[in-house]
């Protein structure tokens, strides 16, 4: 799989980990044009009242910002609908339409993440329906063009098996995102020790992975130290230097940095 696929991928798992941890979106669609590029990503997000657009797109757009990092974002307004933009240092550019559930924007072909009340199932047609990303086949038909067909057919093999490895991870993620989260605020709101404590479990589970990536299945904090490996150097960052806001911040995102890269 090519690299922007496999970003896109990551990212989309990512939009809909952030999705349900929103109260007001009720309906949670990937959209998009016909042979639109994999570098492209479309969304849907809506909730019951015109109310919670703001509120929705507050809460979006503070996580994309604290976990997606985009290097540019705006907020424009149209057609009653507020569409949140983001540009990543991947290429991959986002639309995010934000609106009722009475007002969802047309697109030639639609995937739900979420659909509570049936309002994207009565929106879009059954035809425009569709079982997984489009982009996933736009992809692996520019590859197939290239002459080195085995090469491409090898490619689309390791797809596959790493497809069903994200199916696997994604549970974890989404608990793995919700302590982020309850740390994060506990942090905000001074909460510190609460915070500490979230982080501690983080941190054991990430102790956990280190050594199993090693090879050790058991009495990890104990072979955790008889380890040399960049893992485990980069563990020693999530440990907050002082029991204060910037420091707890910045142990909390090393933390983050490393799940993504022990779960990758």
């Amino acid at each position: 799989m090519n690299e922007i696929m496999q970003t896109r991928r990551d990212m989309l798992k990512r939009f809909d980990v952030m999705a349900r941890k929103i109260e007001e979106i009720t309906t949670f669609v990937l959209t998009g044009e016909k042979d639109c590029p994999p570098c492209d990503i479309r969304l849907v997000a809506a909730g019951i009242k015109a109310e919670d657009m703001e509120k929705i797109y507050d809460d979006l757009d503070f996580l994309v910002g604290e976990f997606l990092a985009p290097r540019t974002s705006g907020k424009a307004e149209r057609d009653g609908r507020i569409i949140a933009e983001y540009s990543f240092d991947s290429g991959i550019s986002s639309e995010i339409f934000i609106c009722e559930e009475s007002n969802l924007p047309a697109f030639d072909w639609w995937m739900p993440y979420i659909d509570k009340h049936g309002a994207a199932q009565g929106f879009y047609s059954a035809e425009s329906a569709v079982s997984h990303d489009p982009a996933s086949d736009i992809s692996r038909q520019s590859e197939a063009e290239t002459p080195l067909s085995e090469t491409v057919s090898q490619a689309n093999d390791a797809d596959v098996e790493k497809s069903g490895i994200e199916e696997k991870n994604a549970p974890e993620w989404e608990r793995i995102y919700g302590k982020v989260n309850l740390a994060k605020h506990a942090i905000a709101g001074g909460s510190v020790i609460y915070a500490g404590e979230i982080m501690n479990e983080l941190r054991t589970l990430l102790i956990r992975l280190i050594c199993e990536k090693s090879g050790i299945t058991e009495n990890y904090a104990h072979s955790i130290d008889l380890l040399s490996n960049d893992y485990q150097k980069e563990l020693i960052k999530t440990y907050p230097a002082k029991p204060e806001g910037s420091a707890m911040v910045a142990a909390l995102a090393a933390e983050l940095a490393l799940f993504e890269k022990l779960m990758d």
